[in-house]
């Protein structure tokens, strides 16, 4: 990875991902509640460490009925709640310069710990 890509990141991180995220979430959260719109809900879910850091994830899997449905019953029983955690800790980590990385790390695996991606 080119050290300009890495400021790139990092900048928009800071500047942009670190509100951009939380309303990200909300939007995704608010989709995937309603059932019928639950695939864009998913959809913003898979998306969000990319709204957060530019981070793309290289492991792209397919949407499976099964898979669907998994993620969805995840997401009612317990993605919802842990998943404001996991949002409001990473916040807290970013606002610290030590705990950058661990906040990053969250935001970025955020989409599996909802869904179950």
């Amino acid at each position: 990875m080119k050290l300009t890509n890495i400021i790139l990141r990092f900048l928009w991180a800071v500047f942009i991902g670190s509100w951009l995220t939380p309303i990200w979430y909300l939007l995704g959260f608010f989709f995937t509640a309603l059932i019928i719109s639950a695939p864009l809900g998913i959809w913003f879910f898979e998306r969000i460490g990319y709204v957060f850091s530019l981070y793309e994830n290289p492991v792209q899997r397919d949407i499976t009925f099964t898979r669907s449905v998994k993620g969805l019953l995840w997401f009612y029983l317990v993605g919802w709640w842990l998943g404001f955690l996991v949002v409001a800790l990473a916040e807290a980590c970013l606002g610290t310069i030590i705990l950058f990385p661990v906040g990053w790390w969250l935001i970025n695996r955020l989409d599996q710990i909802v869904i179950l991606s």
